[in-house]
């Protein structure tokens, strides 16, 4: 299908350029013949006729650029048919085809943010929340915002080019540090944030955020890192819902003395942090819940918030 919107796109570009007076009738001529085309097939076929109406669209955006490059009178226009172009060619088909359905069954997705200090079962209730949704009928991804894209890759060659490091540097605690990392934290966390939730409302999708952006700044502030400036941009971007997993730092620090692999951070940077969430859901509003109760308890408070955001859907959806 790529090749097939290159090919709408030169042949538009082509006709344009000779003959001027076709104008805008050449993309919505190509997108509407490909889409009466591919839906005749459909039905042909005894298919859902609304199957090839992603491909159409493509068709009529690669067109539409291709028209829109040959308007030389101003930059604009050329440049925004060379980004239709890209549309057309990354606008994936099973994409669209489940934001179709979403949009015919009422099934709307969105991205939940599981914040709260380490040892407060972010990640056990994430997985569990996750299996829930699917359960009620949800395309589920949980991610987890405590591994980096890139940055722990560039603190490796880093650590090794100073002649540093080693592997049990890794789980050592340091305050402060190249203030340069925080802002490396901070692109790193945005793409891994719209690499993964992008759309995904749209396609009935729910994305769980084991930790969220917001975690890294609250990590970095409570480090003793100069991240005032910047904070504006890591506190802007919005999950669809959140909540925060409180516990006492005591709790907190015994229940990281019994794993191995984990930085060991003292009392007052899980103070810092604690007080940081907790202030965080007073500003917009999210739930606090107690995650000193059973694990039972906490994921019965968590469905309750989600539940009324994702009701059930679809024939295999479960109620509960």
């Amino acid at each position: 299908m790529k090749l097939v919107s290159v090919v709408f796109f030169a042949a538009t570009l082509v006709l344009s350029l000779r003959i001027p007076v076709a104008g805008l009738f050449l993309p919505v001529f190509f997108g509407a013949a490909f889409g009466a085309y591919g839906i005749a097939m459909s039905f042909a076929r005894h298919l859902d006729p609304l199957n090839d109406v992603p491909n159409a669209l493509r068709v009529f955006l690669a067109s539409l650029g291709g028209y829109l490059v040959t308007q030389t009178r101003g930059f604009i226009l050329p440049s925004a048919g060379v980004l239709l172009l890209v549309a057309a060619l990354y606008l994936n088909d099973e994409f669209q085809r489940r934001a179709l359905h979403a949009m015919r069954t009422g099934k709307k997705g969105g991205s939940v943010a599981l914040l709260g200090i380490d040892g407060s079962g972010k990640s056990s209730h994430s997985t569990v929340t996750g299996r829930w949704l699917e359960e009620r009928g949800y395309r589920c991804a949980v991610m987890p915002f405590h591994r980096y894209l890139f940055v722990e890759r560039l603190a490796a060659i880093s650590s090794a080019a100073g002649g540093r490091g080693g592997r049990g540097d890794k789980f050592a605690f340091r305050r402060g540090g190249n203030p340069l990392r925080p802002v490396a934290s901070l692109l790193d966390n945005l793409v891994l944030q719209l690499s993964s939730s992008l759309g995904c409302r749209l396609e009935g999708k729910v994305v769980i955020y084991d930790r969220f952006i917001w975690s890294t700044y609250v990590k970095y502030k409570a480090l003793g890192y100069p991240v005032k400036a910047i904070s504006g941009l890591y506190l802007s971007p919005r999950p669809t819902f959140a909540l925060v997993l409180d516990v006492p730092v005591d709790k907190s620090l015994q229940v990281i003395d019994e794993r191995v692999a984990h930085i060991h951070y003292p009392r007052e940077v899980l103070e810092s942090e604690r007080e940081q969430y907790l202030e965080l859901a007073r500003r917009d509003g999210y739930p606090v819940i107690d995650a000193t109760a059973s694990f039972e308890e906490v994921q019965e408070k968590i469905q309750s918030h989600l539940g009324r955001l994702f009701p059930p859907v679809g024939r295999g959806a479960k109620v509960g």
